[in-house]
């Protein structure tokens, strides 16, 4: 399991790497560069921070569920031309809020139980940018053949990423609890999650390459 973490993590600097490495369609890739960068830095910082030093996850725990969220939620907005500006704005919101709770009433929860709120919530984000953007493209048909279009596969990851992990974070302090020594199986879902999401960030860097 450890050499799987281990991959993953530094699977994650490739997409971004590939970015200045192939000769690229900028246009296609500008909305979701900065997340690309966020999965660079996250991994950087788990390999050197994390691996190699053995700091703890917790103290970068809140700042990468920013990120994270910051390069998604940029994504969307201008995937979707600034449309559902009102939407957009009330996410933001109520994740400031999230993170209110998290530096205050949640002082007292495992990482495990604040990451099931995190991640839900995520996940409700991305589902419901995700179904307003394939609307759109089957409305407008923007787009003759997705499998060609690089967005397809960037939304697809994390569609995969987020909802395939829902019900394991929502679970996983209850697992912990009950069995730690097996805990890490359940967690290998999520590292195999990852490598997904991080694969599809690949093939959307690749598909938006100048041919």
């Amino acid at each position: 399991m450890e050499f799987i973490l281990n991959f993953t993590i530094i699977y994650g600097v490739i997409p971004f790497l590939l970015f200045y490495v192939l000769k690229i369609n900028n246009e296609l890739l500008n909305q979701i560069y900065p997340f690309l960068l966020v999965v660079f830095v996250a991994s950087i910082y788990e390999l050197i921070g994390t691996v190699f030093l053995g700091i703890s996850y917790e103290n970068w725990y809140l700042i990468y569920k920013s990120l994270a969220f910051i390069g998604i939620h940029y994504y969307f907005y201008h995937l979707l031309n600034k449309d559902y500006k009102f939407l957009f704005i009330f996410y933001g919101i109520v994740f400031i809020f999230l993170l209110f709770l998290a530096f205050t009433l949640w002082n007292g929860l495992i990482v495990l139980d604040i990451n099931a709120y995190f991640n839900f919530y995520q996940t409700l984000v991305v589902l419901t940018f995700s179904m307003l953007w394939f609307r759109r493209m089957f409305i407008n048909l923007e787009e003759e053949n997705l499998a060609k279009t690089p967005n397809f596969y960037f939304i697809s990851g994390l569609i995969i990423y987020y909802c395939g992990t829902a019900f394991l974070f929502l679970m996983s302090s209850s697992l912990y609890a009950q069995d730690k020594s097996s805990f890490q199986y359940y967690w290998l879902l999520n590292i195999l999650l990852n490598l997904v999401l991080r694969s599809s960030l690949i093939i959307g860097v690749w598909k938006a390459r100048v041919k």
